[in-house]
């Protein structure tokens, strides 16, 4: 009996299972991490270290590399719009490799502070339907400095109001309120008289 039970699983094994298991390109890329050590500076290019995206798997594979951020990171988010990545989209054999360049133009306007994002290269999946997907990324650092003396004092400020939060706001509040009362005290003169008739 035991031994009808493991043929008739087997054939509905057979029956109901794909023949084979469909084989993805995997990922992999060259760097740990990038850390720029240097204070970057609004308006300038950069030219960081090239990554290297590998395909791990045992079949061809499209991949694309792109920007994206670490969940609940306390660092500034770079804006994907700031680089350049030449090539984004590329097809890989089997064990081949793909150097990607990377540059970084800040605009004039960034703010400065710490940023951190993610460099992550992935393989591309076309069509419908649910698909695990694989991706491989390089943890990317830097810090932008502010543009003068002025500026640096607006980021130490805003800091502030940020790590000591409500109070930050509470305070400021309070005593602005304070000052308006006080103003208005002064410029209001409210003059009351009881008069007898």
């Amino acid at each position: 009996m035991p031994g009808l039970r493991a043929f008739l699983l087997a054939v509905l094994a057979a029956a109901f299972l794909p023949s084979g298991l469909a084989a993805d390109p995997g990922v992999g890329v060259s760097l740990g991490g990038i850390e720029i050590a240097d204070k970057l500076k609004p308006g300038g290019g950069y030219t960081l270290p090239s990554l290297g995206v590998l395909n791990t798997g045992d079949e061809p594979g499209d991949y694309e590399v792109r920007i994206s951020y670490t969940e609940g990171e306390r660092r500034l988010r770079p804006p994907a719009a700031w680089f350049e990545l030449e090539p984004q989209r590329f097809s890989l054999a089997p064990g081949q490799a793909q150097s990607v360049r990377i540059r970084m133009v800040l605009p004039t306007g960034a703010a400065a502070g710490d940023y951190a994002a993610l460099v992550e290269a992935r393989p591309r999946t076309e069509g419908s339907g649910v698909r695990l997907a694989v991706a491989a990324a390089t943890r990317l650092s830097f810090s932008v400095t502010p543009s003068s003396w002025l500026e640096a004092q607006r980021v130490r400020l805003n800091r502030w109001l940020d790590e000591s939060e409500p109070w930050s706001y509470i305070l400021p509040a309070s005593g602005l309120g304070g000052l308006l009362v006080l103003f208005l005290l002064r410029s209001v003169r409210l003059i009351i008289r009881v008069e007898r008739r």
